[in-house]
């Protein structure tokens, strides 16, 4: 499920927009076709055999609209979002420092590059991703700030950081106007002097997210 959620994040702004209006007629003409191949002289074999293969796709087909429509449906729109913001100024965002406990905003660093990384308690490859984020955090303290979301709520995110240390700035999501991605995680996004820069989803190596990052240095 984690691999085929991946290849759908990478095309997530075309379902947004138009997955229902491409898919869907596809799948009909796909039943349309099974049936002139029925009608068709074609042997009982040779007319099973397409007829299987267009049944299997046509299955498929709508099992994709069903994930990109229902479970999926939250991370589609939510990547969607952020990939239509990419090149432009990001969005007002606040979190609660967990540290702190106070109000902040990503405007607050923006004389750096954020590495804005929304996680949960719950999702592995999140936590995997830790020791790479605080090792990045250090490795480019005075070109980069991480700051870690959960959208969970800040006493729990408190105790499982008291046992899984991460990275310096840790924040529960306040606000969820502009994405809300749910249990689909991890996602990363680049943000550098306020412009979002590019976003990712699913977890990355340290060395990739070096690379990521020396590109972006590159481009100042």
């Amino acid at each position: 499920m984690e691999y085929l959620a991946k290849i759908i994040a990478e095309f997530a702004s075309f379902f947004d927009q138009y997955g229902n209006y491409v898919l869907i007629p596809v799948i009909a003409l796909i039943f349309l076709l099974e049936w002139k191949i029925s009608k068709t002289n074609f042997s009982n074999r040779k007319k099973k055999i397409i007829g299987s293969f267009l049944s299997i796709s046509a299955i498929a087909l709508g099992i994709l609209v069903f994930l990109i429509n229902f479970p999926f449906k939250p991370m589609v729109k939510s990547l969607s979002t952020v990939d239509g913001a990419i090149g432009s100024k990001m969005v007002h965002f606040e979190y609660l420092n967990i540290a702190t406990n106070e109000i902040e905003v990503l405007e607050k660093y923006y004389d750096r590059t954020v590495l804005l990384n929304f996680w949960g308690t719950f999702c592995s490859p999140c936590i995997k991703e830790f020791p790479d984020l605080k090792r990045l955090e250090s490795e480019f303290s005075e070109d980069l700030v991480v700051i870690a979301i959960s959208n969970e709520a800040p006493e729990k995110i408190k105790r499982f950081i008291s046992k899984v240390p991460g990275p310096s700035i840790i924040g529960s999501q306040k606000n969820y106007e502009w994405i809300n991605p749910e249990s689909f995680l991890p996602l990363t996004i680049i943000i550098d002097q306020g412009e979002v820069k590019d976003r990712f989803f699913g977890s990355r190596t340290y060395e990739e997210f070096v690379e990521i990052i020396e590109q972006v240095n590159n481009e100042k």
